[in-house]
């Protein structure tokens, strides 16, 4: 998938680290018995040294490993190190793709299912869009959250539903999370918790 203006331009605001060769990380994998996915190489190959600041001194570093000499230091990594997680009855086998905290759970399944923060979603090129989508609305004026609600079954959220479809953004759309944007709002839908969350442009205040 060929990532959209609005990612790339999200992808464009992150600084970049000299990762860990994809070669090294492959090996890291056989030698620890591992299968090197390809979605896994065609991620570090893509996205590795990638700096993602989620918060005040709270930084993910995009790679399924990080090198002993990068600087600053790995943290929630060992150097030179891959952490692959067992499967479960619900979930592929994955790995951690970056060195951030534990609790934003970064993993890549091996079919390409990211969970993290912007996930979960089918692809990693689907969260960078829903990054996009965030920045490009953001940029257009003061945005106010006019709607929360885990009721989207309930008759006007189904019209609210119905009316934005038509701005489906697919690219940055999945099973678990939906977006649609139009020029004045931005509408998230999660529908396995039934929740709608409706961002709307402050008229007194556009760009």
């Amino acid at each position: 998938m060929t990532l959209t203006n609005r990612a790339t331009d999200w992808l464009a605001t992150l600084s970049r680290e000299s990762p860990l060769p994809t070669k090294t990380v492959e090996q890291l994998l056989l030698d620890g018995g591992h299968t090197p996915h390809p979605m896994w190489l065609e991620f570090h190959d893509n996205y590795a040294g990638y700096a993602e600041e989620i918060g005040p001194g709270d930084v993910a570093f995009w790679g399924l490993a990080r090198a002993e000499d990068a600087k600053p230091s790995p943290n929630w990594f060992d150097p030179n190190t891959v952490y692959v997680v067992p499967p479960t009855r619900r979930l592929p086998e994955a790995i951690r793709c970056a060195d951030a905290h534990p609790v934003h759970d970064y993993a890549l399944g091996c079919d390409g299912g990211f969970r993290g923060i912007g996930g979960p979603a089918e692809t990693f090129d689907m969260k960078l869009e829903r990054h996009g989508v965030k920045m490009e609305f953001y940029a257009r004026g003061k945005v106010d959250r006019t709607l929360i609600t885990h009721k989207s079954d309930e008759p006007e959220h189904q019209q609210l539903l119905q009316d934005m479809a038509p701005s489906l953004v697919v690219e940055a759309s999945g099973a678990s999370a939906k977006f649609y944007l139009e020029s004045r709002r931005l509408l998230q839908f999660n529908p396995y918790i039934k929740q709608l969350v409706l961002y709307e442009i402050d008229p007194q205040n556009p760009t």
